[in-house]
């Protein structure tokens, strides 16, 4: 694991397929009652506009109950 602290990611690398990853990754989520908001397939994308990159996707989730109470509390962590 690299964890990048000047941006609060931490990056983990997995030992399935990214297709299989994001697989077990949404049934953990659906398991764990967290919302799935947005995914981004950077990859996708980029062969639309002719470009190649490895399998690349970002997945934006989280709880509105547990989160939303948090962003009204705290503005900034809206950003």
């Amino acid at each position: 694991m690299l964890s990048l602290p000047d941006n609060g990611m931490v990056h983990l690398s997995s030992l399935y397929s990214v297709a299989d990853t994001i697989t077990r990754l949404e049934a953990l989520l659906q398991a764990e009652g967290l919302t799935e908001f947005c995914r981004i397939d950077h990859s996708r994308e980029a062969e639309k506009a002719g470009l190649k990159m490895p399998p690349t996707q970002v997945i934006i989730f989280g709880s509105p109950k547990g989160g939303t109470p948090l962003m009204i509390a705290s503005p900034p962590a809206r950003h």
